[in-house]
């Protein structure tokens, strides 16, 4: 799924994936992860720090509460930020991923993808930009988080992952909006991974079929 380049031209769409074992305090990172940072893969030890160090410092703390309410709350999150590579290169990026409860209900395990958005970005209007940076809208956010959930289930890029939710959205007569709405919220019943999420869209359609 992962197309890796560490000379500063990866492509928009890039995705990488990461877990954090909250008791062993430990991160693994895929090789897109490591790209997305200006690392080639295992360059450097994936830990919190590293992970903070590369967040650009008017996201850092605002990712850093994300990310601490994954681990005390758990569900799913999303975080639109920016990440400075060791290279200088700034990339606007969407965290999106969950965190898993063990038999006793605490957090054991944070895991998600983070999305290179910054393409996309680009080419939005100064207007969207500018709305980008102060603050998605809640409709917008959920979107955002459901376009990386289908770009990580498929491998497809962020204007695919939209179109694909655009199709669903006019087969089942709902809004866009919605459809993301209900993607994530599905999220929290499965066990992890992205394997539901193109069943979940297709069962959405065949719904609506059926009660046509």
């Amino acid at each position: 799924m992962e197309s890796v380049s560490f000379d500063g031209s990866q492509p928009a769409g890039e995705v990488g994936h990461y877990t954090y074992s909250v008791a062993d305090d430990a991160w693994t990172w895929s090789d897109g992860m490591y790209a997305l940072h200006g690392y080639a893969p295992r360059e450097v030890p994936a830990t919190t720090a590293v992970l903070l160090r590369h967040k650009h410092p008017e996201d850092r703390s605002r990712a850093h509460e994300v990310l601490r309410a994954a681990i005390q709350d758990g569900g799913t999150f999303s975080c639109y930020h920016r990440v400075v590579g060791r290279e200088g290169r700034v990339r606007s990026v969407l965290s999106v991923g969950r965190g898993l409860p063990d038999p006793n209900g605490r957090v054991a395990l944070v895991e998600g993808y983070l999305v290179d958005l910054t393409q996309v970005r680009r080419e939005e209007t100064d207007a969207e930009v500018q709305v980008a940076l102060a603050g998605i809208t809640e409709h917008r956010a959920v979107i955002e988080q459901a376009k990386g959930m289908v770009m990580a289930a498929t491998g497809c890029d962020a204007e695919e992952a939209f179109v694909h939710l655009r199709r669903c959205s006019q087969r089942a007569n709902v809004k866009v909006n919605e459809v993301a709405h209900r993607l994530v919220a599905a999220a929290v019943g499965t066990g992890g991974g992205t394997g539901f999420v193109l069943p979940f869209l297709d069962d959405l359609v065949a719904s609506s079929d059926r009660s046509a």
